[in-house]
């Protein structure tokens, strides 16, 4: 009677490491033919939340005119606003490691609107504020009046930022 061994058809080791090495490849075929990231790229999100908060100052101006006026609704409405802006601050990432300085600003700018709005103060008084939060808010734009967005390209992709989808 003929007798044959069985063998397994690899050691367990060797299939590990060809895993290993394949994902490997094709971690870095991957990398090498994505596009490199751009800071308009990485910026982009935050740019959105900028112009969200600026339009939470237009919003504050407008109802706040009607709040003096006797609506109740409209204070509320306001301080909502002022509250929306902040936090749409709060939400940019990218921009505090870029220019922190500029974002402190521009900070600073709507912690007065919100305690300028939250204290009833005249509308002299706050005009003047929410113009400065706006210019703050306009000076970490990275895309100012043009369409033209900045050109550098990153190096190394930082961990403390997500990566976007790519379709």
């Amino acid at each position: 009677m003929l007798y044959r061994k069985q063998r397994t058809s690899l050691p367990v080791w060797l299939t590990g490491l060809l895993v290993v090495v394949a994902f490997a490849l094709g971690f870095l075929g991957g990398r090498s033919s994505a596009p490199p990231a751009t800071l308009s790229i990485l910026l982009a999100p935050d740019e959105q939340h900028l112009r969200q908060a600026s339009g939470a100052l237009d919003i504050v101006e407008l109802e706040y005119a009607r709040g003096l006026a006797g609506s109740a609704e409209s204070v509320a409405a306001s301080r909502r606003a002022a509250q929306q802006a902040q936090s749409e601050l709060g939400q940019v990432k990218v921009l505090p490691q870029v220019r922190p300085a500029e974002v402190r600003a521009a900070q600073d700018a709507l912690t007065s609107v919100g305690r300028a709005v939250q204290s009833s103060q005249p509308q002299g008084t706050l005009a003047p504020l929410i113009q400065r939060a706006r210019d703050r808010l306009a000076a970490l734009a990275v895309t100012r009046s043009s369409n033209r967005a900045p050109t550098v390209v990153l190096a190394t992709w930082p961990d403390s930022i997500p990566r976007p989808l790519r379709a």
